[in-house]
């Protein structure tokens, strides 16, 4: 005890000369509290700490100012010191019964110096005091890490009261330039819903489109229990459109909700604002064409909005594009291609039509729609050559997607054969595809059928020996007349007793291989 006692005197004493790694050592050799050597900083041990000095004194220094007589550089170096070593300490044995203290000077440390390790230290594992330690985070002006405080020790609305008037500008503190978006994210995952519903207005209000991650970002097990209500959440956001659309995306297009409620509304917010951009301006800006781009995707893909609700909004609008979808959605293909064709004379997009409206269909509906397009383009009085162009160039490239029988009856008599020479040659070649498949099918099939018949005379043509000397397998009695039941494995049994069978026990144990063939 005592050799410990001059070892801790001993460090002290390079301490005070600011020998500061030979007083480190001496200080665990001596297995020093380290209270000792906080007790000499003023005001870092909590006010509610226990300790008192050694007797006799390990030193004769009252405090830190006695000891570096005022000196601030060499204040500086001794807070620094002590800041390394309290680090070094916490987690080890010698923190050991008073890990509070050790904490909660070290935060007062870093507070008072500005250190960056502060923030560390507080969302980490910490057993700093919270009535200590939030008094001088306070007197630092240390808001944004006070706030973390508060969090650790489960009192989060306080936490989020000093953040949002740091924001507001209530309150200065700079450590944080992008803090409403980390309100955003600290709300996202926070668990307290009347917490979430508190300061959502203030969130939304702020900004719509990042704020409404407080509800599109929740933890996906959280959002598929429903825990907040989407019904609740959309009320909430009537007030901030913009808000309203990306959480509607979020439930039809993200978490594909399958609800006609969702997705007619997202419909309708498109359109309006289309419509409400379109007031404004008769140029397509860049939001329009993005809000029309969505609003045609949707409209495609889904199958769940009310399709007539959404037509009767579109009526009387230039959105002829839209209006095509919807008619091809109630299965309406011809008024669709008109449309396409003769109003905004889109012949691209008539023959994409075409292919997506087919998609998952067969090979008659596919051709159905195009032999529409095509009558379309030839509709009698329609005497416009660009419609002419584009029903050859549709024959052309999409020779497969015709019956070449049915096209020679429509087209007119005055189109040259070598006009239509590529759609010709397609249709020739496709036609003897497949007379030339078949041909293979059907050669195969009668393959395969003479295979049959070979099996059927194989068994056949084996002679059935039956003599006296045979036993029915079933009842093990002679045949006593030419007439029996022959199973696959060449075993022989009475008509009689072969009908019985399932009612013989013994039909099992003798004939395993039994079976339904005979």
């Amino acid at each position: 005890v005592m050799y410990k006692r001059i070892l801790q005197q001993a460090g002290f004493i390079q301490f005070a000369q600011l020998q500061f790694l030979e007083a480190k050592e001496l200080f665990r050799s001596g297995q020093l509290d380290v209270r000792e050597l906080i007790s000499l900083y003023p005001f870092l041990l909590p006010t509610s700490s226990s300790f008192i000095r050694s007797h006799p004194p390990l030193h004769e220094y009252a405090d830190l100012n006695q000891l570096t007589q005022g000196d601030q550089e060499k204040m500086t170096k001794c807070k620094r010191f002590l800041m390394s070593y309290l680090n070094e300490v916490r987690s080890t044995e010698v923190a050991n019964g008073y890990k509070e203290d050790i904490d909660t000077a070290l935060l007062k440390l870093y507070a008072e110096a500005n250190h960056e390790s502060l923030l560390d230290l507080l969302v980490s594992e910490n057993f700093c005091l919270l009535t200590d330690s939030a008094a001088w985070l306070e007197k630092h002006k240390k808001y944004f890490a006070l706030g973390l405080l508060y969090h650790y020790n489960g009192q989060d609305a306080a936490a989020l009261q000093l953040w949002v008037k740091i924001v507001d500008g209530d309150i200065q503190d700079s450590t944080r330039s992008d803090l409403y978006e980390y309100i955003v994210d600290f709300l996202t995952f926070c668990s307290d819903q009347d917490l979430v519903w508190k300061y959502s207005e203030w969130i939304l209000q702020k900004n719509e489109e990042i704020g409404v991650q407080i509800f599109t970002k929740r933890p996906l097990e959280e959002q598929e229990k429903n825990n907040i209500n989407p019904d609740d959440i959309i009320t909430c956001l009537n007030k901030y459109p913009k808000a309203r659309v990306k959480y509607l995306e979020h439930l039809v297009l993200e978490r594909k909700i399958q609800k006609e409620k969702y997705h007619t509304h997202l419909a309708v917010l498109y359109l309006e604002a289309i419509l409400q951009l379109k007031s404004v301006t008769t140029d397509n800006c860049k939001e329009t064409t993005e809000l029309l781009l969505k609003l045609r995707s949707l409209l495609q893909k889904s199958d769940l909005y009310r399709i007539r609700f959404i037509l009767d909004k579109i009526q009387g609008t230039d959105l002829h594009m839209e209006s095509a979808i919807l008619y091809g959605k109630l299965e309406e293909h011809e008024k669709a291609l008109h449309i396409l064709v003769h109003e905004l004379k889109d012949f691209h997009a008539a023959e994409e039509y075409c292919v997506w409206n087919s998609e998952n269909r067969d090979v008659q509906y596919r051709r159905r729609l195009f032999h529409m397009l095509l009558s379309v383009y030839l509709t009698p009085g329609a005497s416009d050559c660009a419609l002419v162009v584009a029903a050859v160039d549709l024959l052309n490239n999409h020779a497969a997607e015709f019956d070449a029988g049915l096209v020679l009856q429509v087209v007119p008599d005055s189109w040259s054969v070598q006009l239509l020479s590529p759609f010709l040659a397609g249709a020739v070649r496709q036609s003897i595809h497949t007379k030339r498949m078949t041909q293979v099918a059907l050669g195969l099939a009668q393959a395969e059928n003479l295979i049959y018949k070979h099996e059927k005379v194989k068994q056949k043509g084996a002679p059935i020996l039956l003599s006296d000397k045979k036993v029915c397998q079933v009842c093990q009695n002679p045949f006593c007349e030419p007439v029996f039941v022959r199973y696959p494995n060449g075993s022989m049994a009475h008509t009689h007793c072969a009908a019985n069978r399932h009612l013989n026990s013994n039909v099992t144990h003798h004939s395993p291989s039994s079976s339904n063939q005979t």
